[in-house]
């Protein structure tokens, strides 16, 4: 389930308005709306002379290469020469500065306020750009894709999107939080193999890595390579320690549902309903359907993935009980941590 960081900024139209006088990104505009490609109806952009990157929450009725469930992005081929955008990391983003949202027909423009941080980290601009549109720098390089409602995918996923072959993120179990200049365990999932970390560990570095952000910390994690290990330096209480975590594949996120049942085959939408059963799962075994909605975890009410996550990361029983609603008729669950 997508669970947004609400990231703001300043913004002002500025196609067609005399008034607009500084910053000018005409220039960068009639660059970059060159990349601008369709395939079909899907209007895309060019990230390499025969590669293209498109944002869709359906799938586009043409032929593409590869898909990222967890961010909707969809990579094309064409048989023409494209002319791509140039990517620029939003590690150097920073507040204040003056960026550029542009599609084929409209151009934005506004200073940078905050970013989000996780893996659905959609950068908002509070501006309504349509999908597939360019944010770029004065520099007229690109921080990103947009997806509409001004937000966007940072430069750092579409790249590795590109880059690799198969779609993966990885998984230490936990997720993560910044509390004033610290960057904290907010919750860890019970299902999760040898787990060593606890919620409220403070992370201080990851493979001799000091951190610096939340978004670091999170790239560093996402981005490494199932079954790879990494060390992670912690603070909890008074004790600094050094644990070595194997990394495991990341089952929810950005557009899936996160809320660490997925493990257990479970998925579902932000009203709490099933919309996905994984097969020959726990929960195919149990009996689970699309549809059905999860309303209690061991009798404490349910509203949000996130409650999910908080109320799991403090189960300290072995086996825990959730009651799903089924078209009025409801019934308990068991599942064993």
């Amino acid at each position: 389930m997508l669970r947004v960081v609400i990231s703001l900024f300043l913004i002002f139209q500025v196609a067609n308005s005399a008034g607009f006088t500084y910053p000018d990104f005409r220039q960068c505009y009639a660059k970059n709306k060159q990349s601008f490609v369709y395939f079909g109806d899907t209007r895309a952009v060019a990230v390499a002379k025969h590669l293209a990157v498109a944002y869709s929450q359906t799938k586009p009725k043409a032929s593409f290469v590869k898909f990222d469930p967890f961010l909707n992005l969809y990579l094309f081929q064409s048989k023409k020469t494209l002319k791509p955008i140039r990517l620029k990391s939003t590690h150097a983003l920073k507040l204040g500065e003056w960026i550029a949202g542009m599609d084929d027909t409209s151009l934005y423009a506004g200073n940078f306020a905050k970013s989000g941080d996780l893996l659905d980290s959609f950068y908002l601009q509070n501006a309504k750009l349509e999908e597939n549109s360019i944010i770029a720098c004065l520099c007229c390089e690109v921080y990103g894709i947009g997806i509409g409602a001004g937000s966007f995918i940072g430069s750092e996923y579409i790249k590795r999107f590109i880059k690799i072959k198969d779609i993966y993120y990885g998984d230490i179990g936990v997720r993560f939080e910044k509390h004033a200049n610290s960057f904290v365990v907010k919750s860890r999932d019970p299902f999760y193999q040898n787990q060593l970390l606890n919620v409220d560990d403070k992370i201080l570095k990851i493979n001799g890595k000091k951190i610096t952000s939340l978004k670091q910390l999170n790239q560093m994690v996402l981005f490494s390579k199932p079954k790879s290990i990494v060390i992670v330096e912690l603070l909890r209480g008074k004790h600094r320690l050094k644990r070595s975590l194997v990394i495991r594949s990341r089952m929810g996120g950005g557009y899936l549902s996160d809320s660490f049942l997925e493990k257990k085959g479970i998925f579902f939408d932000k009203d709490m309903k099933i919309v996905k059963v994984t097969k020959k799962s726990f929960a195919d075994k149990s009996g689970l359907k699309i549809g059905d909605k999860l309303m209690q975890i061991d009798h404490k009410m349910i509203e949000s993935q996130n409650d999910i996550k908080v109320y799991l990361s403090k189960l300290k029983e072995k086996e825990t009980q959730l009651l799903f609603d089924r078209n009025d008729f409801q019934f308990f669950v068991k599942i064993g941590l």
